[in-house]
């Protein structure tokens, strides 16, 4: 598909999302100027999902006037695929990766392939766990199908992972689903996507899992761990995402994707987030 170039609409509809009609054009400018040989920074869109069911074109086109260069989607709201790939080519964002619901992944991993296909995902991570499937006899099992799945999107040139939250380092007898999987999965058919507020919660340090695994772990959540243990936009909780920006990249983290579950005003969350962390990191 030709893409279509940033038009008048699209900077008028995140101008009034905004509302900052007048700074956008500068802003975008500023941006790119300032990003154009830095590793990019990607919002994870479930932050933004109740946002993105009303308006997916709108939203999208808000976040690139914010600065962000990547997205991450967690579903894609009934719009077709041709005219979502050309609301980010308006909004200058690409979609390298993507979460895959435990149902899709398991019923029809197909689609999920198809739509990485049209849409640029080099990346799909099964996003979350059911209560059922969370025992030592249905990790073995998944990471089986992670397997399966993973030689189904290597053969169309997209890697599969694997997203966590804290259940998957609870201890089962001496075993953890977290070591199951990466220890029964082939490293060249399943990758990892690391969430750091979770790992946090699970009292695991990113840092030794990430090198003790080079390569393993192409994307993380940049995600803030608060005071009373609750997500928190990124800088008001205590995860020191600049010693961890670093050390990350060097063990093979290439997508950073800002993230909070449930903030009630997603904008506002992913623009102070995006100025907290480019200042950790020395933007």
């Amino acid at each position: 598909m030709t893409q279509r170039p940033i038009t008048r609409r699209s900077f008028l509809r995140a101008a009034a999302l905004t509302g900052t009609a007048l700074a956008v054009p500068t802003l975008l400018s500023a941006c790119g100027a300032a990003n154009a040989s830095a590793q990019p920074i990607g919002v994870q869109l479930y932050t933004v999902r109740d946002l993105m069911a009303k308006d997916v074109a709108g939203t999208l086109a808000q976040i690139g006037a914010l600065g962000y260069q990547e997205v991450e989607f967690a579903g894609y709201f009934d719009q077709s695929y041709a005219d979502i790939k050309g609301w980010l080519a308006e909004s200058g964002l690409t979609a390298p990766s993507a979460h895959v619901s435990h149902q899709v992944f398991k019923e029809n991993f197909e689609a999920a392939v198809e739509a990485a296909t049209v849409l640029g995902h080099k990346n799909l991570f099964l996003s979350w766990l059911p209560p059922e499937d969370r025992t030592v006899q249905r990790y073995y099992a998944i990471a089986e199908l992670l397997n399966k799945n993973g030689e189904i999107a290597k053969s169309a040139g997209i890697q599969l992972g694997f997203h966590n939250h804290e259940f998957e380092f609870k201890n089962h007898n001496g075993l953890r689903g977290y070591d199951i999987f990466l220890n029964n999965t082939d490293r060249n058919l399943v990758k990892f996507e690391l969430d750091l507020y979770w790992t946090r919660v699970a009292g695991v340090e990113p840092l030794p899992l990430v090198q003790a695994h080079p390569g393993r772990f192409p994307c993380v959540h940049v995600k803030d761990y608060g005071a009373d243990g609750s997500i928190v936009d990124v800088g008001d909780g205590s995860i020191d995402f600049g010693g961890l920006y670093a050390p990350l990249r060097k063990a093979g983290v290439k997508h950073f994707f800002i993230e909070r579950d449930n903030s009630p005003a997603p904008m506002e969350t992913l623009t102070r987030s995006i100025k907290a962390f480019q200042s950790m990191i020395g933007r």
